[in-house]
């Protein structure tokens, strides 16, 4: 089950999970044109005064003309100091009701399915419902895996590039052959590859965005095969280029 575009029926999905006076829904009007409905979810015995005097605060003070969807105001309700995002969003009611049990506050507009959660946690992009349901010694093996899996992403191609451009003999020499190998083939210099293949790697993900569902997913795989392996043949880039950069594409999903 997920939210829809009409407030009240989200509103009804959460009380069904929260049959508890202490649950609050604060109804207030966003948008000097649109007069677009918002509504603020908390629980009264647990959510901080200071944040919910804050939140009204922004939520009331926002100068926009029209409000179409819950996209509109997040940037008015982010933390300017922070690199990270600290509002969460989710179309799911039961991740909505568990944020605010914790004392979070959640923001529902009308006219969209996408539901504001305040304020967001790093950590939370390692998290998901679906962790509860399983075994503890499981889950926490699942999210050791997504922490590095993160890292791998943020890293990997940073790391090979600076190895490859000045300290090549820290590869094994089994790997270092291959790599002088592959790198002598190519006119560009690694930072180039990196760049060259990642932007491809993006141009194909949003084209397997764009296309309809039933060949999306073919015609990205498939586009992924056939511009790596006639980059590699025609010299343009490494072989181990390729493979660092799918590993880290992999790693950010």
């Amino acid at each position: 089950e997920g939210f829809t575009e009409a407030i009240r029926v989200n509103m009804s999905m959460i009380r069904r999970r929260m049959k508890t006076p202490d649950l609050t829904f604060e109804m207030m009007t966003v948008g000097k044109t649109s007069s677009t409905s918002v509504c603020m979810c908390y629980m009264r015995s647990r959510v901080s005064n200071a944040l919910l005097r804050k939140v009204k605060a922004q939520l009331e003070t926002i100068p926009l003309d029209v409000v179409l969807e819950s996209g509109d105001i997040q940037p008015f309700l982010e933390n300017k100091l922070s690199l990270f995002s600290s509002v969460d969003v989710t179309e799911r009611p039961d991740t909505l009701c568990s944020k605010v049990s914790e004392g979070r506050i959640g923001v529902l507009v009308d006219g969209t399915p996408f539901v504001l959660v305040i304020p967001y946690l790093f950590v939370e992009h390692f998290q998901t419902m679906d962790d509860y349901a399983m075994n503890p010694y499981y889950a926490t093996f699942i999210r050791f895996i997504k922490y590095v899996a993160f890292f791998i992403s943020m890293l990997l191609p940073g790391i090979y590039v600076a190895v490859g451009t000045y300290h090549a003999e820290m590869f094994p020499p089994v790997l270092l052959l291959s790599f002088l190998k592959s790198n002598q083939s190519t006119p560009f210099p690694l930072m180039v590859e990196a760049l060259l293949i990642h932007f491809l790697f993006e141009i194909m993900r949003e084209a397997g965005l764009r296309f309809p569902k039933s060949v999306g997913h073919a015609v990205s795989i498939v586009g992924a095969l056939v511009i790596g392996e006639s980059a590699v043949n025609a010299g343009l880039v490494g072989a181990p280029m390729v493979i660092v950069v799918a590993l880290t594409a992999m790693s950010s999903f």
